[in-house]
């Protein structure tokens, strides 16, 4: 749920500053779905659960989970977008006549073709001409993502960095209390962004605004998704695959012939950089810290990106954070291998594919060709794509136990379907993540197919046993040695 670029969005509709700030909540989720009532949280993090996918706050007939499906990890991608019924409100923009979001509202072909959403980044004062189109972020582990960096180009506010470009929700100092660009804040610019009922977008009238209970439960749900903190020290951790351990290794920066290692703006395959490395003053201003840093790799400028050709010409450039900075957010790369495509505008669909892109020349709209950023060959882009799609499996599994472990303690029969089926979606996209490249075939391929069977025939127990065989048998841990 990419939003409005801040600084004017409360220009336009002055009675959106009025929104409080609110301070990270503790970790509470193991997993997503519906929490048991036993867990930290549960009360606000379920009710944020049933704002996010079922108040179209007076709107267009959107949610927050029309754009964030969480039977598709948060996000939207063309396939998904597909299998969608007609009258799905995503479509909202192809309604027949008279149709007052039909024209400057979305984009259908490059929504269909390419998952891209309209941004009117810049505010709507020229909806005709200045907007952007992005892919929808997938939400997960945000509670590990949201630090604002001391020094990369960008400014404080806004205090936390959400969406593409890191500037992603509403700021206005002058506002009482101030919108300082957090993730609650965020909720706001999403309804103005893509769930009024016309582009006058006026509060009230095309939609209303959240309340701040709302508000509260929201920014729950949200910092409920996925991980609850960082991943494994890559440093002490073992592939059992020789492929994807030679992957963690080339990742870590062995056999790097020149740039800038993986794992320095992906510290330990998340969002944040690597407080050790020392950044050259060409890529980033040097910081030893680790927080979710800006980088301008321009892979908005690339020649016959996906977008350009479904368009049949250039979309509008996207500028990143601020206006004109082009400077764009590192996400998190544990769970690159299921959520694609990749980048602000989706220009690239496999994970190998993505570590390509680094490790090749850039050819640039304008005839310029940009070195490449990271120093690896062929046979080690397949090595990462490998430590990458085996990483992601394992946190599908973290998280279908989770699911069934959550499930066990839940006495409605919906709510306890809704997380098995949640935990079946893991493992299945687990499964793709491991055939895609022929991983695991012989051990914990078996595995997931054996609990996904477990998990159909009310075998709960055995789900869990099987399941944690497969993060055994994917990583050796420390702990494992012991």
């Amino acid at each position: 749920m990419s939003i409005p670029r801040s600084r004017r969005l409360c220009g336009a509709a002055p009675s959106l500053c009025a929104i409080p700030l609110l301070l990270l909540l503790p970790a509470a989720a193991p997993a997503n779905g519906i929490l048991p009532p036993s867990y930290p949280g549960a009360a606000l993090i379920n009710e944020g659960r049933r704002i996010f996918f079922e108040e179209t706050f007076e709107g267009n007939g959107r949610t927050c989970g029309t754009c964030h499906p969480e039977d598709n990890n948060h996000t939207l991608d063309p396939a998904y977008i597909a299998a969608l019924p007609a009258d799905d409100p995503l479509f909202v923009a192809e309604r027949p006549a008279p149709n007052p979001l039909a024209e400057n509202f979305e984009k259908p072909v490059l929504m269909r073709g390419a998952a891209l959403i309209l941004e009117n980044t810049n505010g709507f004062g020229d909806l005709a001409h200045d907007y952007t189109l992005r892919s929808v972020p997938h939400l997960l582990a945000l509670r590990t993502s949201l630090s604002a960096p001391a020094s990369d180009g960008t400014s404080q506010p806004p205090d936390q960095r959400t969406g593409w470009s890191g500037d992603g929700a509403p700021v206005d100092l002058d506002a009482a209390p101030p919108l300082r660009g957090t993730l609650r804040d965020f909720t706001v610019g999403a309804i103005v962004q893509h769930l009024p009922k016309t582009l006058a977008r006026v509060p009230g009238r095309d939609f209303r605004l959240p309340t701040q209970n709302e508000l509260d439960a929201l920014e729950a749900y949200m910092l409920s998704l996925g991980r609850q903190q960082e991943f494994d020290d890559l440093t002490t951790i073992r592939l059992t695959d020789a492929r994807a351990e030679r992957g963690r290794r080339n990742y870590l920066g062995e056999g790097l012939a020149g740039g800038v290692p993986c794992n320095a703006c992906h510290f330990n395959a998340g969002a944040n950089t690597d407080p050790a490395f020392d950044f050259p003053a060409g890529v980033t201003p040097p910081a030893f810290e680790s927080t979710n840093r800006s980088f301008a790799p321009r892979v908005e400028e690339l020649l016959d990106q996906p977008g350009d050709v479904l368009a049949g010409g250039q979309l509008p450039f996207d500028d990143g954070f601020g206006h004109g900075s082009n400077l764009f957010n590192a996400p998190t790369v544990v769970e690159a291998a299921d959520t694609g495509p990749y980048f602000h505008s989706n220009q690239i669909d496999t994970v190998e594919a993505l570590v390509a892109f680094y490790s090749s020349p850039r050819h640039l709209r304008n005839g310029e060709v940009l070195p490449p950023i990271v120093g690896l060959n062929g046979a080690q882009v397949a090595n990462v794509g490998a430590f990458l799609r085996v990483i992601n499996a394992d946190e599908n599994a973290r998280s279908a136990i989770g699911l069934v472990e959550q499930a066990r303690l839940l006495y409605r029969p919906r709510e306890r379907r809704v997380d098995l089926d949640l935990a079946r979606a893991e493992i299945g996209d687990a499964l793709e993540v491991l055939r895609g490249a022929h991983l695991h075939s012989g051990d914990a391929v078996p595995l997931l197919r054996k609990a996904r069977r477990a998990i159909a025939r009310g075998r709960l127990g055995a789900a869990i046993r099987h399941l944690r065989r497969v993060r055994r048998v994917m990583i050796v841990r420390p702990a494992d040695d012991d």
